[in-house]
């Protein structure tokens, strides 16, 4: 019963001041949550997070980066060894919302075989900021 006390007073006190809570890492390069990403073609590039699960990088057009975060057997240590992403009945590209699913392949040739691949459904997206740093964050909230 104390530590449960105790996780809600701090919650409460952190809640004011802006602190990052559970479910929220407070990742300055995270932006606003979006509905959807549409691809021209196909999905441009995609990357790991480093030492973050259940999450991947997907570029939409040039340095248009965007966190999907994903449910199913997507960890780390199995997407950053994938070498082809695309969408699930729609691999020659399209628009990705909650929902949909992402296949990944591990074969050097991008072959999309069961035995070679991992899939993956999207829970949320949100915009991505890579050169985003907490400084930065703070500076806009001072302006404000």
């Amino acid at each position: 019963m104390r530590k449960s006390v105790s996780a809600f007073a701090a919650g409460f006190f952190f809640l004011g001041s802006g602190v990052a809570l559970a479910g929220d890492d407070g990742d300055p390069r995270q932006g606003e949550q979006v509905d959807r990403i549409c691809f021209g073609r196909d999905i441009n590039n995609f990357k790991t997070i480093d030492g973050e699960d259940d999450a991947i990088l997907l570029e939409k057009g040039v340095k248009d980066w965007y966190k999907a975060t994903l449910i199913g057997a997507c960890s780390y240590r199995q997407l950053k060894w994938a070498q082809a992403v695309a969408i699930d009945q729609r691999p020659a590209g399209g628009c990705v919302t909650p929902g949909d699913t992402l296949i990944f392949s591990r074969s050097i040739s991008g072959s999309f075989r069961s035995s070679d691949t991992t899939r993956c459904a999207i829970s949320e997206i949100y915009e991505w900021d890579e050169d985003a740093t907490a400084d930065e964050e703070d500076a806009d909230a001072d302006e404000n």
